[in-house]
This record gives C-alpha cells, structure tokens and sequence, in this order.
C-alpha cells in the first residue's frame, strides 16, 4: 500500500506519460520504505516502544547480563528498574522499582532493620519474582534484609464467594501460604 504519491506534485500534463507514472511509482514506494524505517528508528528511542533498540537502553543503563529468551517486556522492565533505581533509597524508590516489573499495588515498609514489600493486587507469586528480587538486592543497602508478603486464597475468600468449577479452574500457587 503506498501512501506517497508524487504524482500529484508534477504538472498535469505528466499524468499522461506512462514512463513518469512508472517512475513515480517505483518512487512512491522507496518514500513508503523510508517512512517506514524512520519511524521504526523512532520507536527505538522510547522504551516503551524499543524492540531491536534494547540492546542500546540495556548497554546505556550498564546491564550486563541480557538474556535473548527473555520478552522484550522483561528487558524493558529491567531496564526500567535500572533507570527508576537512582537516588536515596526509600519506600518510594523501592516501590518504584517493584511496580516496574508487576505493575501492580505494592506497599513498602521498614520496621526492624527490613524491607517489607507487600503485594496487593493480585494472588500468588509474581512469575517474575526472580527478577524483581535480583533488581532489589542490586539497590538496597547490604545491611538490610527484605521480606515479601504475599497476598494468597484463603478458605474465607472462596467460601461462598466461587463456585466448583471457579475452583476447579484456580492454580494451587494461589493456595500457597506465607511470606517468601
């Protein structure tokens, strides 16, 4: 599909010729290409939107150790978690951080020499808890330890409240008990 058409620039009487509708054609479609690879190298430099321009925000934000079977939206998360993980370490950047992998309702606390990070918005571990851990321990302080609350089914939460085949269709992580 081309969306350039120059034709429409040249004199009337050019329509006419078959050689100059030829040639505009073929160039229709090389300013098409162009288009579209310059908006291809735009879309690099955000990083929502970046796909074979992650390597340049991973090398950009020193992460080292990129793994290619990772989603591009673990890379991002990481990267995002990297670029959110400077300045003083507080409840807000440690929230920041965690949000940037789970996008979810995190509450971050500090009692008794830990970090206490609470999970609210959904059930079960994070399946990519793995990394949120790695991208915490890289910023907190060495001398702090962190506990994760996990929010988990409790028999009160599906008595009454789901039905047989609800249940039937429940993974048993969500089951799980505890804190990890």
């Amino acid at each position: 599909m081309n969306d350039t058409n120059l034709m429409q620039y040249l004199p009337d009487y050019y329509s006419g010729i078959r050689e100059f509708q030829l040639i505009m054609e073929v160039e229709d479609k090389k300013f098409d290409d162009l288009k579209a690879h310059m908006k291809e190298l735009y879309n690099q430099m955000f990083l929502d939107t970046a796909t074979t321009g992650l390597s340049n925000w991973e090398k950009d934000t020193g992460i080292q150790d990129s793994n290619s079977k990772d989603t591009h939206e673990d890379r991002r998360s990481r990267i995002r978690s990297k670029i959110r993980g400077i300045g003083k370490i507080d409840e807000q950047l440690i929230k920041d951080v965690v949000d940037s992998w789970t996008n979810g309702d995190v509450e971050v606390t500090f009692a008794d020499g830990k970090i206490n990070i609470k999970f609210n918005s959904f059930y079960g571990i994070p399946s990519n808890m793995k990394a949120v851990k790695e991208a915490i321990e890289q910023i907190i302080p060495a001398h702090l330890g962190v506990k994760y609350n996990i929010k988990y089914l409790l028999v009160k939460d599906i008595h009454d409240n789901r039905t047989i085949n609800e249940l039937q269709n429940t993974k048993l992580n969500l089951f799980e008990g505890g804190v990890i």
